[in-house]
């Protein structure tokens, strides 16, 4: 279990309305800290300025997907330690056994409860090994 409780969170996704109803459900339910990146290209770098503790990544985006994105932050020295949740509609048992396979922390799938998201990161954040 991590030192403390989780607050600062980077969200990855080019669907705006998701991007609202996140950012609404982290921040308001939650009482979390939040940074959305909109562009998968620009995401490395927006970890580096925002330093969050967990990263959540959609699967499906333009430019680049969320498995080829994880890839890069494993190869790239300021944020391959960052735990990362993908919130994803291709939540089905390989999918989730391929990204848990890469190393993800956890899996969301969507559609999913905005009331009950800030408790699913916790729950996935809290049984990280320290």
């Amino acid at each position: 279990m991590p030192a403390q409780p989780l607050n600062r969170i980077l969200y990855v996704e080019d669907d705006e309305d998701i991007q609202r109803i996140v950012r609404m459900s982290l921040e308001r339910v939650g009482k979390m800290t939040v940074q959305v990146v909109g562009d998968p290209l620009q995401a490395i770098e927006a970890m580096k300025q925002f330093q969050p503790e967990l990263v959540m990544l959609d699967w499906m985006m333009p430019g680049m997907d969320g498995p080829t994105l994880f890839k890069k932050m494993r190869e790239t020295q300021e944020t391959k330690h960052y735990p990362v949740v993908f919130i994803t509609a291709r939540a089905q048992q390989r999918e989730t056994a391929e990204l848990q396979a890469l190393g993800a922390a956890g899996v969301i799938s969507k559609p999913f409860s905005p009331k009950d998201l800030p408790e699913q990161l916790r729950a996935i954040w809290n049984a990280l090994p320290s």
